[in-house]
């Protein structure tokens, strides 16, 4: 959005234009003006969805093609939406925990009373089974070897065993896998030498704010949801691979990120790596070898 913004600002200045004249051609008013030269989104929070139509306006204002803007804006408000909502979930969810928490609190205490009237039962049932296992052996049981008649048994002479012939082990060579990344083209990966169901794990590490979004065979992953990762964080999401498993992950920011699977480096193509936006990567599951 700041480059949308810094362009527009460029093309005024250069027409010479005011933004107290370019507020009475597009009747925008000056302030949103302002917050869209600067590309803050969050001044224009509560009209986000009128964004489009003053970028519209003002880039006819100012003889822009407005498509040639339009996809970026679109990313950045989308961006910008996903970011919002996410900050807000992540509120909500902490209010959540500590609810829970309070209430695990209050039951903690109700069960620390029959915690001990358990503990006492059972001890007493442990010293009773103990009581009795002992009388039947030191009272009950010679008592009852006593009475038995003895048994007299022939003495058989052991027959010599034959060595049975003996084969050597043929133990079966197994190739040990060895886990690969085959870059495919920028955007698309292919992994190869793993085990079936074998769990492997993705590791990113973040160099700005960027929110994340991943998918499991186009299912949005559940033990990893959508969330906004902070600078100087990491992600480490695991996974079961097998044949045809396909992992797709959204970053919304990418500039300076660093990427690992298990503990391969996943090698980055120079325009992605550098990216001041978002961009989708693939990865593709395809058995032994590549």
């Amino acid at each position: 959005m700041q480059e949308i913004g810094l362009k527009l600002k460029e093309r005024r200045e250069e027409l010479g234009f005011t933004l107290r004249q370019m507020s009475d051609k597009t009747r925008v008013p000056i302030g949103k003006l302002e917050a869209i030269e600067a590309g803050d989104l969050k001044r224009l929070e509560n009209d986000l969805s009128y964004v489009r139509f003053y970028v519209r306006y003002y880039c006819n204002a100012l003889h822009i093609d407005f498509e040639e803007v339009r996809e970026h804006l679109d990313a950045s408000l989308d961006e910008y939406s996903n970011t919002t909502k996410m900050i807000k979930l992540t509120e909500v969810n902490e209010m959540s925990e500590r609810i829970q928490e309070r209430a695990m609190n209050l039951n903690r205490s109700k069960r620390k009373k029959w915690d001990v009237s358990l503990i006492t039962f059972i001890v007493s049932v442990i010293v009773l089974i103990i009581t009795l296992i002992l009388v039947f052996i030191f009272l009950i049981l010679p008592n009852l070897n006593q009475a038995k008649d003895p048994v007299l048994i022939n003495p058989q002479i052991p027959q010599p065993i034959e060595p049975s012939p003996t084969t050597p082990d043929e133990t079966p060579v197994v190739e040990e896998l060895v886990l690969s990344l085959n870059q495919i083209d920028a955007l698309n990966y292919e992994i190869a030498g793993f085990e079936e169901d074998e769990e492997l794990s993705l590791v990113v590490n973040f160099a700005s704010n960027a929110y994340v979004r991943i998918s499991v065979n186009g299912d949005s992953a559940v033990n990893l949801p959508s969330k906004l990762y902070n600078a100087g964080t990491s992600l480490d999401f695991k996974f079961k691979a097998s044949e045809a498993t396909t992992l797709e992950i959204y970053i919304g920011w990418m500039n300076g990120n660093t990427m690992f699977l298990n503990d391969l480096s996943v090698p980055l193509n120079a325009e992605i790596a550098t990216r001041n936006g978002s961009v989708t990567l693939t990865f593709k599951c395809v058995g032994e070898s590549a």
